[in-house]
């Protein structure tokens, strides 16, 4: 269940990366807005708390057991605010490493490396061990999504993007590991509520600097009222996709969870493609045959992948 969970997550993931892609060209001048904004949603996390009440009036014992807000220990809390306080900063690192070249550069770095820094953080921090089956089927995820996001392209690469794509990946990594470190000591809502002020934490320091503030307090104005529903679009489908990754993360492997990132490489590639045809003003995506067959080879890949995971 944890898979169809991180699976639909990537989806909307996707869904939401084309709406911010088509922002980020149009509208918004700046990309640290971006993650200011996904920061300071942190505190929304506290309307989880209401399903809690709502378990308890109808005596649905699920709700009452994963919405019912519980404290930490004080070590715990760090735990869970430090690994609230990497995931605006990966974001940060991840905008200025698609700044300084393409995002068809750092794809294949986050969709490598992430998994692998997981891998070795779920490791040493949680003790966590995959059999040789879900070894497997990690593999096929991983070079999958490397192959699938790799795309050729002329030009020279920039040091600093590698550097700071390569930081990203390793802050999703560990506010992810630390997010399920998190979820095996108190339940979803809880858990979510305390990396959540990580999140708000960091994104009010985004207010620091004049320049920053500037940026962000200009966003909403540069998004025109025609693309604001847009917006709302793309923040909708980003907050429902951090839910549903981060339950997936606590019912499931942290690992593999990741590992599935490649899923939301083939779901950008095939609505991209519709979309470009039918909006080719908008979004315009030119695959040839030669990349369309290793796109092709890469699902089947991933597909080889999922079904390791599925019960046989």
């Amino acid at each position: 269940m944890w898979a169809l969970y991180a699976i639909i997550a990537y989806l909307l993931l996707a869904i939401n990366g084309i709406l911010d892609k088509f922002l980020l060209t149009k509208e918004v001048k700046h990309p640290i807005a971006y993650a200011f904004y996904v920061g300071i949603t942190g505190p929304l996390s506290l309307l989880l708390l209401l399903l809690g009440f709502v378990g308890k009036w109808l005596n649905w014992n699920f709700l009452q057991t994963e919405f019912v807000f519980q404290l930490l220990s004080g070590p715990n809390t760090i735990v869970a605010l430090l690994g609230g306080i990497c995931f605006p900063l990966a974001l940060y690192f991840l905008y200025s490493a698609t700044q300084a070249t393409s995002i068809s550069r750092i794809l294949p770095i986050e969709g490598g490396l992430v998994p692998i820094f997981t891998l070795l953080m779920a490791y040493l921090i949680l003790g966590e061990r995959l059999a040789p089956l879900q070894i497997a089927a990690f593999l096929f995820l991983v070079v999958g999504a490397v192959l699938i996001s790799f795309k050729r392209k002329k030009g020279e690469w920039h040091p600093l993007a590698f550097g700071n794509a390569t930081v990203a990946a390793f802050l999703f990594a560990l506010s992810l590991t630390l997010s399920k470190y998190t979820f095996q000591r108190v339940n979803f809502a809880s858990g979510l509520i305390w990396v959540h002020l990580g999140f708000f934490i960091t994104a009010l320091s985004f207010l620091v600097f004049a320049k920053s503030r500037s940026y962000i307090f200009n966003t909403p104005k540069q998004v025109s009222t025609q693309n604001k529903f847009v917006y709302l679009s793309a923040r909708v489908a980003g907050g429902a996709s951090g839910l549903l990754q981060n339950y997936a993360i606590k019912i499931g492997s942290v690992t593999l969870v990741n590992a599935l990132q490649g899923t939301q490489y083939a779901f950008l590639l095939i609505l991209s493609t519709i979309l470009s045809l039918k909006f080719p003003k908008l979004l315009k995506e030119r695959v040839s045959g030669q990349t369309l067959t290793q796109k092709i080879i890469a699902i089947v890949i991933i597909s080889l992948g999922l079904w390791l995971l599925t019960p046989h």
